[in-house]
């Protein structure tokens, strides 16, 4: 009777921590787990930081859930039954897609689960990064140790790794430092904080890029700061490229 009581008491706890989760089933033996994430107001992008994350601003976000981890290959291949990815790793991150090809699973993932997915805004990933609501100030996202939450260039031996192996941040959520940059909605314009509304931000005005964040197992560490903007191809077709789900309420 301990036992259970001190089982139950450890999952409340759990819950408290990371918030509230969702399990999706894609097959039979395949899943996504996403984790809510309670809007609210923060302090997007750096003073201190590259032009392109000035000026700090603020933005209020709506309720969003999140990917627990980056999208894998085997959740990739139980929606479409195919791996673009060049090295096969079922548990690791999916790569080598293009955009369109990324279209292509969306449309079949939604009709599939009967869900809205789509890529995260930057504004929303960097609320997740730093914690939302849960935010502990941290230096990257969940520790001020990048070793603890990052495979990078000077940890990764040169390859990426299967997700979750690292420790979470304070949402609960894997690798958003790290192992693959995680492609967003928004197009790049390094202007675009001069002028982007409070509001859900996310810049739909077409350029020669995109935006990724959060660095890739090729990174050093001063790319996991939670305000850097990295640019990307539009195709996105690249290896060390990948993507974290966003589901609406």
């Amino acid at each position: 009777m301990v036992n259970r009581m001190l089982f139950f008491v450890l999952m409340l706890c759990h819950s408290f921590v990371f918030g509230q989760s969702k399990l999706i089933p894609l097959n039979d033996s395949v899943q996504l787990e996403m984790i809510f994430v309670e809007g609210g107001t923060f302090t997007m992008g750096s003073d201190e930081g590259k032009k392109d994350a000035r000026p700090a601003h603020e933005v209020f976000l709506d309720d969003f859930y999140i990917g627990k981890f980056e999208f894998t290959q085997e959740q990739w291949i139980a929606i479409s039954g195919d791996n673009p990815s060049e090295i096969p790793c079922m548990k690791c991150p999916v790569n080598d897609f293009s955009w369109e090809q990324l279209m292509e699973f969306f449309a079949k993932l939604n009709e599939r689960t009967g869900k809205t997915f789509r890529l995260p805004t930057e504004a929303e990933w960097e609320y997740a990064a730093q914690g939302g609501k849960e935010t502990e100030g941290y230096l990257y996202s969940g520790s001020n140790n990048i070793e603890e939450v990052a495979w990078l260039k000077d940890n990764g031996n040169d390859q990426q790794h299967e997700v979750g192996l690292l420790k979470p941040n304070e949402l609960g959520l894997h690798d958003m430092n790290g192992n693959a940059w995680e492609l967003c909605q928004d197009w790049y314009n390094k202007k675009f904080y001069q002028r982007s509304p409070k509001d859900n931000p996310v810049n739909t005005e077409e350029a020669k890029y995109r935006v990724s964040r959060g660095a890739s197992w090729m990174s050093g560490e001063n790319y996991c700061l939670r305000w850097y903007r990295n640019i990307d191809h539009w195709h996105h077709k690249r290896g060390n490229g990948g993507f974290r789900l966003v589901m609406e309420p």
